[in-house]
């Protein structure tokens, strides 16, 4: 779902020392096998889905202050513990082609020094009270989070404005931040599967922001100065557009008065919006090949523009992908998988935000099956427009879909996010408490219909990352002409992802 991926996204903007070493692990599993796996032994009837829980979702108060902030308070006393979420319109969707990286960089940036307080003063004063405290860059947002014991509101919200309205950048830190940011992405690099997602979503939205990769380039993150931070900051974390989310053991009364006494004075700036996605028109599939000879195997990329969040047709995408390609039960792994071996993984996915995100279908094999697995790929993805879903599968990927739901606010953060979802996109408690009837209410011609109208697998776009030698001719004999560009020239700042020409030596006269 769009939330939970929004928050796998936000989290892989975190600082990139960590990144660095779980790089190092994620490249060592994409690269152990050399062979696909054997085919799996026979799927096992699962036991019949339980009745699903009733969706209480807890009452909540709002209020927007003089400078814009709208502030939603969800009392919760049946724990001593309170969630504070910022949501701010400050996202990579803002980013300049050549600052990839900007956004994030201010958001890892904010906790590490005020106006009044030092990084490590900021990581002390959380950590006496045992609460936590987060920033991180999103598509179209950045997010502040906080939580703290019901007794530690009012250093919870003193922190996050601290943080939010008075970041100092400190040189040093800023350096620390490039030097381990310029580390990780070395690693990044080199890794077939960051590269298949970063070149897919480079192709796919061209000039967009969306395309750009999260944390930058290395010459994107030289580039990028203390100005630039303190450019951004102002331009984009400002109250209007922001909405403030209070969730826990707290009375809704003293929840606002708190908020205005730490956010009241925070000056409104001008509305942040997102440009319009363009999408590439194509009357046949675009294959692009990214060569590393010394791969054994391909990750693959296939998919296409996709929905905003707002789109009419997003419940019936969040059911068409359920049954198309999320989890071990869903039609892609059970074919790409079970059926044919050709991989130990497959799935697809929607990525929702302000305006069309993307639909991608992703899966790994050995090079000498690259080819079929693609092509399955294409073919079960042309399938779900070929007739309905039948009934049970049908009822057996909803139920799946609304029994996530309940367990998804069952924390003060979970509860947050999801008030923060809906009122991101301008809905209401409505439309939070109509989940499970907008799910129930998507019938099987709807998801073909979807299928037919919304997918494209006949002009899809196609990234693979692996040994060109060992695949291309086939790929040409299948799909017709491949782009093949050398792991060395990829340029992820530039929309056609190739690094320009060198400059030719002048004559001698």
């Amino acid at each position: 779902m769009s939330r939970r991926i929004d928050r796998i996204t936000r989290r892989l903007t975190a600082p990139v020392l960590l990144l660095a070493g779980l790089m190092g692990s994620t490249a060592a599993w994409s690269a152990a096998p050399a062979a696909a796996p054997a085919p799996a032994a026979k799927k096992q009837t699962p036991p019949a889905p339980q009745p699903a829980k009733e969706i209480h979702f807890p009452a909540f108060e709002e209020k927007t202050l003089a400078n814009g902030l709208r502030v939603v308070v969800i009392e919760r006393h049946d724990s001593p513990a309170v969630g504070l979420e910022l949501l701010v319109q400050a996202g990579k969707a803002h980013t300049p082609a050549a600052k990839a990286g900007l956004a994030s960089a201010t958001a890892t940036l904010l906790r590490e020094g005020t106006a009044t307080r030092s990084a490590q003063q900021i990581a002390e004063t959380i950590d006496a009270v045992g609460g936590d405290l987060s920033i991180n860059g999103a598509w179209d947002t950045a997010y502040a989070t906080t939580q703290v014991t019901s007794d530690q509101v009012g250093l919870g919200l003193d922190l996050i404005a601290d943080v939010v309205l008075h970041p100092s950048f400190p040189a040093d830190e800023i350096e620390r931040w490039r030097a381990q940011t310029l580390n990780g992405l070395q690693i990044q690099q080199q890794d077939p599967r960051y590269l298949a997602g970063a070149v897919f979503a480079r192709a796919v939205f061209g000039d967009h922001p969306y395309g750009l990769p999260d944390s930058g380039t290395p010459e994107s993150v030289r580039g990028i100065t203390r100005d630039d931070l303190v450019a951004f900051h102002r331009a984009h974390y400002v109250p209007n557009g922001a909405i403030l989310a209070v969730v826990g053991d707290i009375k809704a009364a003293d929840a606002f008065a708190r908020v205005e006494k730490a956010f009241g004075g925070w000056a409104r700036g001008q509305d942040n919006k997102v440009a319009p996605v363009q999408e590439t028109a194509r009357d046949k599939p675009r294959i692009l090949v990214i060569d590393k000879p010394d791969a054994v195997q391909t990750e693959i990329r296939v998919g296409q523009i996709g929905l905003a969040f707002t789109d009419p047709d997003h419940f019936t995408s969040e059911v068409y992908n359920s049954v198309l390609g999320e989890g071990g039960s869903a039609r892609l792994y059970e074919e790409v998988r079970r059926k044919r071996g050709l991989s130990y993984g497959a799935s697809t996915s929607f990525v929702s935000p302000y305006q069309p995100g993307w639909f991608q279908a992703s899966t790994f094999t050995k090079s000498d099956s690259t080819v079929e697995a693609l092509q399955v790929t294409l073919n079960v993805i042309a399938d779900m427009a070929k007739q309905p879903v039948p009934a049970a599968e049908l009822a057996e990927r909803k139920t799946y879909l609304t029994g996530a739901f309940p367990l998804e606010i069952e924390t003060p953060e979970g509860i947050a996010g999801k008030v923060l979802e809906a009122y991101k996109y301008g809905y209401d408690r409505k439309w939070l408490e109509s989940f499970r009837t907008k799910l129930d209410a998507v019938t099987a011609e709807q998801v073909q219909t979807f299928a037919q109208k919304r997918i494209h697998p006949d002009r899809a776009l196609a990234v693979l990352v692996g040994n060109a030698t060992a695949f291309k001719a086939g790929l040409e004999k299948a799909f017709g002409p491949v782009e093949v560009i050398p792991i060395t020239d990829v340029d992820l700042l530039r929309s056609d992802l190739r690094k320009p020409a060198a400059a030719a030596a002048p004559k001698k006269p």
